[in-house]
């Protein structure tokens, strides 16, 4: 099978796209959505569909499958499905904004409460982790993150996952500086930090942690040599995760371990519902300096919406 994952380059968009290729299987291409002013100011509306000719990604043979996801990606999409002749199966992820009629499937999160029934909705996003990519990770890496000394000594392995200022909250030094002072703590009760920083994360977050955590309590990946990220999903007793990325958190729970989230300042009305819907499912608990421990099972949104968007194509 033929796939293009088009979105308009975000790295959440792609996560998306990506995730639910792989679990359909079939052969995969990226494309960064482009389009030329005017048009991309009036994407995802109709007009902006006239500019995609101009895309020289976007040409025949067509895909058998167009996984589309982000705002620029929506003209895209719609030019594809009509170029193509009901050809390729046009599949959206997350709100595209107009009516899914432009589309052959839809998903969006829950938190998105798009009103159309025939929109597929699940409390997790996509993404493209299984347990057994991070249990291979962290059997690659146990060596290379976890001292002998800690391993001897059993200590919890803690998991923290931190992003960065973005549109909905501010993640400024100050909140930084609270979050290591919890973290430190932490390390004074037995536990050892796997701690990686994002790419939206300031430079000067890493230099924070470091002043309050001691190398022998933890260590810090801050986007320099080797991602080490999935080891550290595999590796984890316990998740500490920022609550500025909806992809983290669903990463996270994947494991099946406690997952605990550190509000930010700010917030929006999406990620209240998406947070507030997670706690009352229990997949989530709020981190505000102390570890909790209950029972969770793994939870992974990815197969159930793959074996969804090939049966509609079965069906289509």
């Amino acid at each position: 099978m033929q796939i293009w994952a088009i979105t308009g380059g975000r790295r959440g968009n792609d996560v998306l796209v990506e995730g639910v290729a792989e679990a359909l299987g079939g052969d995969c291409r990226l494309i960064h959505a482009h389009l030329n002013r005017p048009y991309r100011w009036l994407a995802p509306y109709r007009p902006a569909v006239w500019g995609v000719a101009q895309d020289r990604q976007i040409a025949p043979p067509w895909p058998d499958l167009v996984l589309a996801s982000g705002r620029q990606a929506v003209p895209h999409a719609r030019y594809i499905r009509r170029a193509a002749n009901g050809k390729t199966f046009v599949a959206f992820l997350q709100d595209p904004k107009i009516s899914a009629k432009n589309f052959d499937f839809v998903w969006a999160p829950c938190h998105d409460q798009m009103a159309d029934p025939s929109v597929m909705q699940t409390i997790l996003s996509p993404h493209g982790l299984t347990a057994e990519i991070i249990a291979e990770a962290a059997a690659q890496w146990r060596a290379r993150l976890i001292p002998p000394a800690v391993a001897q000594a059993q200590r919890k392995i803690v998991t923290v996952t931190i992003g960065g200022p973005s549109q909905a909250y501010r993640f400024d030094p100050a909140t930084m500086t609270d979050l290591a002072q919890k973290l430190a703590a932490l390390t004074q009760h037995g536990c050892f930090l796997l701690i990686t920083l994002s790419r939206r994360s300031p430079a000067a977050y890493a230099a924070i942690l470091r002043q309050h955590i001691d190398p022998q309590d933890g260590f810090i990946w801050d986007n320099q040599g080797d991602n080490p990220y999935r080891a550290m999903l595999g590796l984890a007793d316990h998740f500490i995760v920022t609550a500025d990325s909806a992809n983290m958190v669903g990463e996270a729970c994947l494991a099946g371990k406690p997952v605990q989230v550190f509000a930010l300042p700010g917030g929006s009305a999406k990620f209240d519902r998406f947070h507030a819907s997670l706690q009352r499912d229990n997949f989530v608990r709020p981190f505000t300096g102390v570890l909790q421990d209950w029972p969770c099972t793994p939870q992974n949104a990815t197969p159930e919406i793959a074996a969804a968007i090939a049966a509609a194509m079965q069906k289509k």
